[in-house]
């Protein structure tokens, strides 16, 4: 349990105390946790959805689990994915890319990618249809849409959204991690994770993914996840030819993908 309370402080601004966690967790666990306090974060947005959706209209609502997911991360994977995008994009060089990755202040690049992908996520949010989205499940039936009230039947299946793009998202991140080596030559964030996991790892803490897949969200779910794959390998690609492997803020920059590729392909699909 110690790996797990060592995710969860990693992951989120839970205040785990020191003794609670391990000072240098066993890898193939923490690859297990990931996905695990993804589901977990998904869960707790999932119950503050059913009163937003009670007390405000639905765009408000969508807002609202936005900006809570935000702080129960505490931004750090948006933080992460602004600097990548002012390293990868700002920079002429390798050495250059990771200098202005490692400055606290963001940039013009971090600041137009960092808007435009929340606020796709939102309209992502915004756009997707419950009812599709139930429709498509193994444990849908009509019986469901007429024992629950709309407002609760919104929320939960609007939640298997939430469950899977969160869950998707951390998962993702161990696969980087394990399709590449550590960028800088000194000790970073993601060091830990990129140095120590392999596809070994990453087959085990599928786990968690697999199952949502098939409880959730059916067919559809498995031509999500083989998208999501699909990005994550191509971007892991990308950054490796621009800095020559992952760091902690790419590993960020890997959750927000992800997540928005999962978003726009339950939409598609």
């Amino acid at each position: 349990m110690k790996n797990f309370f060592w995710t969860l402080r990693f992951l989120t601004i839970v205040p785990i105390g020191g003794r609670w966690c391990k000072e240098t967790p066993e890898v193939k666990h923490v690859a297990f946790w990931f996905p695990v306090i993804g589901l977990l974060i998904g869960v707790v947005l999932t119950f503050i959805y059913f009163p937003a959706t009670r007390f405000f209209p639905h765009p408000v609502a969508d807002a609202l689990i936005l900006i809570a997911y935000i702080v129960i991360t505490g931004g750090f994977h948006l933080d992460g994915f602004a600097d990548s995008c002012d390293g990868l994009f700002g920079g002429s060089t390798r050495d250059r890319r990771l200098e202005i990755m490692r400055d606290s202040q963001i940039g013009s690049y971090g600041a137009l990618c960092l808007i435009c992908t929340v606020g796709l996520k939102y309209l992502c949010l915004v756009s997707i249809d419950p009812k599709v989205v139930a429709e498509s499940s193994f444990i849908a039936s009509q019986k469901t849409f007429n024992g629950m009230g709309s407002v609760y039947l919104y929320a939960c299946e609007k939640g298997k959204v939430l469950l899977f793009m969160c869950v998707i998202g951390r998962w993702c991140q161990t696969l980087a991690a394990a399709l590449s080596t550590y960028a800088r030559d000194e000790k970073g964030t993601g060091r830990i994770i990129v140095d120590n996991l392999n596809l070994k790892h990453v087959i085990f803490s599928a786990f968690i993914p697999v199952i949502l897949i098939f409880l959730f969200c059916g067919i559809k779910g498995i031509f999500v996840f083989i998208i999501a794959l699909a990005v994550i390998v191509l971007f892991t690609s990308y950054v490796k030819r621009k800095i020559g492997g992952m760091t902690g803020d790419t590993l960020g920059a890997v959750n927000e993908v992800s997540e928005l590729t999962v978003l726009l392909a339950f939409l598609s699909i």
